[in-house]
Order: C-alpha cells, then structure tokens, then sequence
C-alpha cells in the first residue's frame, strides 16, 4: 500500500520541524536553556534526515506483488532457477578446488 511514504513524511515533517518549533518556543517564552535548546533542535534535524534516507530507501525497494504480471513473474523464476544452477555449479567448483588445494599440500610436503 502507499502507508510507507505517507507515515514516513509524516514523521520526517513532525521531528524536522516540530520539535526545533517547540525548542525555540520554550527558550524564548518559558526561559528554557538556549544551547540545550540548539543542541535537541539539531539532534532532532539529524534524525528527521536519517529517517527520510532510510524512508526512500525503503519505499523504493517495495514492490507489490499485486502489479506484478504472470510474464514477469515468469522471468522472475526462470531467473531464480539459473541463478540457483548457477550456486550448484559453484558449490561443485569449490569441491573441486579444495580437492586440488589438498593434493597441492600433500605433494608439496
């Protein structure tokens, strides 16, 4: 569903802009420190930054399996089988090669 990205701009939005909102009404109105008022309003802004990276990324790796379409996910699985053959034959290369390392050990002794 389209939940991730909203949810996610909503929180970017609350801690970006909230909580520096709320730092520099407190130090100005209610005498609340202002370095510690900077310091929680940068943090802040900092996390707001990291969560939106993290919010992208995350919101561009999802893909609904819905759209997906019976061709498509026909190459997904011919794609899937080749690569699986693919490991196999690399499984089969590493036997082959640590055979090989063996005999090279053993004769060079």
């Amino acid at each position: 569903m389209v939940k991730t990205p909203i949810l996610t701009a909503l929180c970017v939005i609350l801690i970006g802009f909230g909580v520096p909102t709320v730092c520099i009404y407190f130090s100005v109105f209610h005498g609340f420190h202002f370095i510690i008022a900077g310091i929680i309003a940068l943090l802040a802004l900092i996390v707001a930054g990291i969560l939106a990276i993290v919010g992208i990324a995350i919101g561009s790796e999802e893909m609904p399996s819905d759209t997906i379409k019976p061709s498509e996910r026909e190459k997904l699985n011919l794609l899937r089988s080749h690569q699986r053959a693919t490991l196999e034959e690399l499984d089969d290369i590493i036997g082959i090669l640590k055979e090989v390392r063996d005999l090279l050990k053993k004769a060079q002794e």
